[in-house]
C-alpha cells in the first residue's frame, strides 16, 4: 500500500535529482548568496554588523521567493494535471489521489525545502561578519521551512479546488494578501477588548482574546523581525511555527478531502473559463457577451484577468480598502503606544497607496507569466499564428488585453498618487525625478523577462525571472550607480541620468521582444 503511494512521489524526486537545472537554480540561489555576502564585506568598511545586514536580505530573499513560489510553483501542482486531462490515467495507473498529492505536490515542496536547506551552511557566514548569533540564524531557518509548508500546502489546496492554473495563483494570492493583513487587522480589536472589562474578565473574551494572539503571532514577518532584533533569546518553536506546520496539515488533509470532489470533476464544456461568469438574463454584464472587432483583445480580457466580475470586484475591493486602512493603522499605533491612534486621516492614502502598488506589481506579473501558457498548452499557437496577422499584432493584442483588465488598479495608482501630492508643481517635480522612473524601468524589463521565460519553461516563470533580475542587479548595479549620480547633481544630472536610463530600456526591452519574437515563430512552427 505505502509503496504505490509514495511511488510518484520517488519517481518526482528523482527527476528533480537528474534534471540538470534543478542543479543549476541551487547553483544561481548559492551565487546570489555570495553576491550578497561581496556587498556585506563593503558594508563592513562604512558600517557596523554587517553580518547582520547580510542575513536580514537573505532572510527576505527567501520569503520572496516562497511567497512567488506559493503562487506560480505550487499551486499548479494539480491544475496541469486537469488542463492536460491526465488525473484519471494516473487513477487508471494505479495511483490513488493521496499518491497523486505526494507525488505532485509534497515532492516540491521537498524540492524548495532542499533548496533552503543547502543555502544555510553559507548563511552561517553572517555570524563570522558581526552582529547575528547562531541561534538567530536557527529561529530564522525554522520559521522559513514552517512558513514554506504552510504555503505549498495553500498552494496545493487552491490547485485542487481550481481547474486552472490562472484562477490557482489567483486564489492563493488573495489568500496571502489576507494572511499577511490580518495580524494587522486584528491589533485595533485586541487593544479594545483587553480595555473593556468583558474581555479581560469573561471566559469568552479571554478565549476569543488568546485566538487573536494566534493569529497575530502566526505571521512570518512579524516573527522575522522579531527574530532580527539585537539580544534576541527567544525560543525556537513558537505559535509560528506550530500554527503553521498545523495549518500546512490541514491544507494538506483538506484537499486529499476534496480531491474527489473537485480533482475528478469532469469539464463537459470543454476548456474551462476560470472565473469568468456565463452570461444571464439577470447579470448580462458578468458575461463575455460577443466578440470584439479585435477578438484577441477580447479573450485576453475575459478569460485571462477575469473579465466585467473581477473589474467589479477590483473596484469594490480598493474602495472598501480605504476603510479598512483605518483600524489597521490605528493598531499599529496603539502597539507603538501612541496616546492618539485613530490620527490616522494623513497616513491612509499613502498606506493604501503602497497596497494598490504591490497589488498591481503582483498582478501583472501573473499576467505575463500567462500570456501565451494556453496557447502553448493547448498546442493552438501554430493556429493562431496562421491568422493573416503578424506575429507582432498577436503579441501586442494580447498585451491591450491584458492591461485592460489591470485598468482599475491602475486608475487607483493614478487616483492615490495625485491624492498624496495634490500640488500640480510637486506631481511634476516627483514625475521628473529619476527615482520615481527608475522602479518603473526596472519592472517593464522584469516584465519582458517574465513573458520571455514563460516560453521556455513550464511553470516557475515568475519566481525565475526574479532571481535572474537580482542576480543581475547584484552583478551590473547599474541602475544603482546611477541613482547615486543622480542623488548629488541638479537639474542637469537628471537629464542625463534619466537619458541613459531610458536608453538602457529601450535597448533592453528592443532585445527581449526580438527574442519573444523569435521563440514564438519557433514554437509556432513546431
Amino acid at each position: 500500500m505505502f509503496h504505490g503511494i509514495a511511488t510518484l512521489m520517488g519517481r518526482s524526486l528523482r527527476l528533480d535529482a537528474r534534471q540538470l537545472q534543478t542543479h543549476l537554480f541551487r547553483l544561481a540561489f548559492i551565487v546570489i548568496i555570495y553576491m550578497m555576502m561581496m556587498i556585506a564585506q563593503v558594508q563592513a568598511m562604512m558600517y557596523g554588523a554587517p553580518g547582520l545586514q547580510f542575513f536580514m536580505n537573505m532572510i527576505f530573499l527567501n520569503v520572496s521567493f516562497i511567497a512567488f513560489g506559493g503562487i506560480s510553483f505550487f499551486s499548479s501542482a494539480i491544475t496541469e494535471e486537469k488542463e492536460e486531462d491526465t488525473i484519471g490515467l494516473l487513477m487508471m495507473a494505479g495511483i490513488n489521489p493521496l499518491g497523486i498529492l505526494l507525488g505532485k505536490s509534497t515532492a516540491r515542496m521537498f524540492q524548495a525545502l532542499l533548496l533552503l536547506t543547502v543555502q544555510f551552511p553559507f548563511t552561517l557566514l553572517a555570524i563570522t561578519l558581526g552582529g547575528v548569533t547562531l541561534h538567530q540564524v536557527v529561529a530564522a531557518y525554522v520559521a522559513l521551512l514552517a512558513f514554506t509548508v504552510l504555503m505549498s500546502n495553500v498552494g496545493l489546496l487552491c490547485s485542487v479546488i481550481s481547474r486552472r492554473s490562472g484562477t490557482a495563483a489567483g486564489l492563493t494570492t488573495l489568500w496571502l494578501i489576507v494572511h499577511s493583513i490580518m495580524p494587522h487587522l486584528l491589533q485595533a480589536p485586541k487593544a479594545v477588548l483587553l480595555a473593556s472589562a468583558w474581555g479581560s474578565s469573561s471566559i469568552f473574551g479571554k478565549w476569543l482574546n488568546s485566538a487573536m494572539d494566534v493569529v497575530i503571532q502566526s505571521d512570518v514577518i512579524l516573527r522575522l523581525y522579531a527574530i532580527l532584533q539585537t539580544g534576541f533569546d527567544e525560543a525556537i518553536i513558537t505559535t509560528q511555527v506550530i500554527t503553521n506546520l498545523g495549518g500546512g496539515l490541514a491544507f494538506f488533509l483538506l484537499s486529499w478531502a476534496l480531491f474527489y470532489r473537485f480533482a475528478l470533476t469532469a469539464d463537459v464544456q470543454g476548456i474551462s473559463r476560470g472565473m469568468l461568469s456565463q452570461t444571464t438574463r439577470r447579470a448580462t454584464w458578468a458575461g463575455s457577451g460577443r466578440a470584439w472587432g479585435n477578438a484577441l483583445v477580447w479573450k485576453e480580457y475575459n478569460f485571462l484577468t477575469g473579465g466585467n466580475v473581477f473589474l467589479v470586484i477590483k473596484l469594490v475591493g480598493f474602495l472598501a480598502l480605504y476603510f479598512l486602512m483605518y483600524p489597521i493603522l490605528a493598531g499599529v499605533r496603539i502597539i507603538a503606544g501612541d496616546p492618539q491612534p485613530w490620527d490616522v486621516d494623513q497616513e491612509v492614502v499613502p498606506a493604501h497607496f503602497a497596497i494598490v502598488i504591490a497589488v498591481l506589481v503582483i498582478e501583472l506579473s501573473i499576467y505575463a507569466s500567462r500570456l501565451f501558457h494556453d496557447e502553448i498548452r493547448l498546442q493552438t499557437l501554430s493556429s493562431l499564428l496562421m491568422l493573416p496577422r503578424s506575429i507582432a499584432y498577436v503579441a501586442y493584442s494580447k498585451l491591450a488585453g491584458m492591461l485592460l483588465g489591470a485598468l482599475p488598479t491602475l486608475l487607483f495608482v493614478i487616483a492615490d498618487s495625485v491624492l498624496v501630492a495634490p500640488n500640480a508643481d510637486e506631481w511634476f517635480k516627483v514625475a521628473g525625478h529619476p527615482g520615481f522612473w527608475f522602479p518603473i524601468v526596472m519592472f517593464s524589463v522584469f516584465l519582458h523577462l517574465v513573458v520571455l521565460l514563460s516560453l521556455f519553461v513550464k511553470w516557475g516563470a515568475l519566481p525565475l525571472a526574479f532571481f535572474v533580475m537580482l542576480i543581475t542587479m547584484y552583478c551590473c548595479p547599474i541602475f544603482m550607480i546611477l541613482i547615486m549620480i543622480s542623488s548629488e547633481g541638479g537639474a542637469a544630472a537628471h537629464l542625463i541620468v534619466l537619458g541613459i536610463a531610458w536608453t538602457l530600456f529601450i535597448v533592453a526591452t528592443f532585445v527581449f521582444q526580438m527574442m519573444i519574437h523569435a521563440r514564438l515563430y519557433e514554437l509556432g512552427a513546431k
